[in-house]
């Protein structure tokens, strides 16, 4: 009795044929032919004359023709056999170059490389840190894609994702190529009419320009997270340097992001230890084995940050960021 197949579950069948391609006995067959009988290529292979005897009796059951003639004096090809072998040395040699042509992976910097970027701080700098990567290597081709939400990045559609902040998926590989540094900025009205604050706690009597949580975060071990109020919020490191230039309150945004406004004066950043935060940027990737094009990015990415913590002081570190974005177009 046949068991019914449930309502829209279709079965997949396939030619008698696919499942008789196999290389099973082949190899066996090779070596045969070139040593010229079964001892010799049982000794090549390092197994035993019965199984190479009974891998080319399968194999010439499997094919439905007789490869070889037996005597007691020669081994001989048919002419059936003398077409097999010549095809199967064809497709070995194929195989061969399958296998030089995907090693370029391992050797070189060849082939697609896909990058997942988080746009939530704006990918200008780290678009141009990309395309600076792929100026360099032209034999790669590069896709970048970019997520409004760090969230929506699923590692497994791409080469090399770039991650900001602790990691949490322990069985992800990473590589902690430098670091997102923030500072607390305003316009240079509001600086004069309200003034900076002098520690954390004094940003409450703020108008604080957060992001949707309503929290800064700092490096200074004694407040790592301070809550802050306001009537400006976003998700989104652009949109909250606009409103600090209109003076609507203090933002905490990369400096990668205001550089622009911090060198020509429409922002001003606030020059005190506790007032930095540094967060982690990971070059994330998949386990096993790493082709050259994701080694040679994730080491560009460290190269491009140079694990360093920005200050606003650190002008020419600062101006690096700009010739990257300069050079990236």
């Amino acid at each position: 009795m046949t068991n019914p197949v449930a309502p829209g579950f279709r079965l997949r069948t396939f030619p008698d044929s696919f499942a008789r391609v196999t290389w099973r006995g082949i190899e066996e067959f090779l070596a045969v032919v070139e040593t010229g009988s079964f001892t010799a290529a049982a000794d090549a292979l390092g197994v035993s004359k019965s199984f190479i005897s009974k891998m080319v009796s399968e194999l010439e059951a499997r094919v439905g023709a007789q490869l070889l003639l037996r005597t007691t004096r020669r081994l001989s090809l048919t002419a059936a056999g003398d077409l097999f072998h010549q095809r199967c040395l064809d497709m070995k040699a194929s195989l061969a170059d399958a296998e030089r042509q995907v090693a370029q992976f391992q050797e070189r910097p060849v082939g697609r490389l896909r990058v997942g970027l988080s746009d939530i701080f704006g990918v200008t700098y780290m678009s141009a840190v990309v395309a600076e990567f792929s100026a360099r290597h032209s034999e790669i081709s590069v896709e970048v894609v970019a997520y409004l939400r760090e969230s929506e990045l699923v590692q497994e559609k791409f080469d090399v994702v770039v991650r900001y902040g602790r990691l949490t998926d322990s069985n992800l590989k990473a590589r902690l190529v430098g670091y997102l540094s923030y500072c607390l900025c305003a316009s240079p009205d509001y600086v004069e009419r309200y003034g900076w604050p002098e520690t954390p706690a004094d940003l409450a009597a703020h108008n604080c320009l957060a992001d949707l949580g309503g929290h800064f975060h700092f490096s200074d071990d004694e407040a790592p997270r301070v809550k802050v109020s306001g009537h400006w919020k976003s998700n989104s490191g652009i949109a909250l340097a606009s409103a600090a230039r209109r003076g609507l309150g203090i933002a905490q945004i990369p400096m990668s992001v205001i550089r622009e406004d911090l060198f020509e004066g429409r922002l001003l950043a606030l020059n005190k230890d506790w007032s930095f935060y540094d967060k982690e940027v990971w070059a994330v990737f998949s386990p096993g084995l790493m082709p050259a094009a994701t080694r040679a990015f994730v080491d560009h990415l460290a190269k491009s940050f140079e694990h360093r913590k920005l200050r606003p002081w650190m002008r020419p570190a600062m101006m690096a960021l700009g010739d990257m974005s300069g050079r990236g177009g």
